[in-house]
């Protein structure tokens, strides 16, 4: 088997992007948890995304995608194969009432831009931490709409290397799900969106930011939800309810402000947190007779 630093430096050789070896994934994800990442490539542009995920399929290994890393835990023992992140497309762009944003853009400047413009319709992700490319292929959201409600099409690249461009209604999005091709790699997502007033679209996301920071530990470092919310009710509390809430395990502790929000006390590892997911997920099967369902993703090794 060839050794990771010479892989990273044949791939340095193809790409004109980033090519880290052994890269420490606590640098890349908002947990700040996690051992390293045999490759973390990203990408300069198209060319170089395809090229690293031809590299990759030569090679035999696995490719796992993140944005800002902010819905993501890795494990204690870190991602074999090659990260990919799709940090540099940047495009923000506006024709008309829609606008085109890269899979590296975050949320909150995506939010910002719409608001300049006077365009409406994606309040909806106040607060909601990470990338564009995230947020498409999580189907994230919050205050009862979804990412998807605005999205009229996507720009993909699949790990075959053919581009794609994907309209809403061939995409299965479901509840934080989006259905895009297994292994693709979101380049760009394209919202339709309503003319509105500037001042009241900034006055609304001030509204649910003020909310949100008022009920979620915003003061430290978390993934975000950790349980979908199963119909009809909320996984926090479910969690409340069933006595778990504050609970700690090594650095981890499920939050006393809100019970799907568990959070890294400074020196946490990942075998904490997956510690709590248990325990969390047993006590309310006890209590509720409800299976909680991860919002998280888990990838890597123990």
């Amino acid at each position: 088997m060839i050794a990771t630093q010479d892989l990273a430096e044949e791939l340095r050789a193809t790409l004109r992007g980033k090519v880290l070896s052994h890269e420490p994934m606590v640098l890349h994800t908002s947990f700040k948890i996690g051992g390293p990442a045999d490759l973390l490539v990203i990408p300069e542009d198209v060319k170089d995304l395809k090229a690293a995920l031809a590299f990759a399929r030569s090679k035999g290994l696995p490719s796992w995608v993140m944005g800002s890393g902010s819905n993501t835990l890795v494990r204690d023992g870190g991602i074999r194969g090659m990260v990919i992140l799709p940090n540099a497309f940047q495009e923000l762009t506006r024709v008309g009432t829609e606008v085109t944003a890269g899979a590296g853009v975050r949320v909150s400047r995506l939010l910002a831009f719409c608001c300049k413009q006077g365009l409406s319709g994606l309040e909806i992700l106040s607060g909601v931490p990470g990338t564009v490319g995230g947020a498409v292929w999580g189907n994230a959201g919050a205050w009862g709409g979804s990412t998807s409600d605005h999205l009229a099409r996507v720009q993909v690249v699949t790990d075959e290397g053919e581009e794609l461009t994907l309209e809403r209604e061939a995409i299965p999005f479901r509840y934080r799900f989006s259905g895009l091709p297994k292994g693709s790699v979101i380049v760009q997502a394209t919202f339709a969106l309503a003319p509105g007033d500037p001042t009241a679209i900034r006055q609304q996301i001030s509204r649910w930011l003020v909310q949100r920071n008022t009920t979620q530990p915003v003061e430290f470092r978390s993934a975000g939800s950790i349980f979908k919310n199963p119909p009809r009710d909320y996984a926090g509390r479910l969690v409340e309810a069933a006595g778990v809430k504050g609970t700690r395990i090594g650095g981890a502790k499920i939050s006393e402000k809100h019970g799907n929000f568990f959070v890294n006390l400074g020196d946490a590892r990942a075998a904490d947190v997956l510690a709590l997911v248990a325990l969390a997920r047993e006590r309310v099967r006890q209590t509720s007779g409800i299976d909680l369902e991860l919002e998280i993703r888990v990838v890597g090794e123990d």
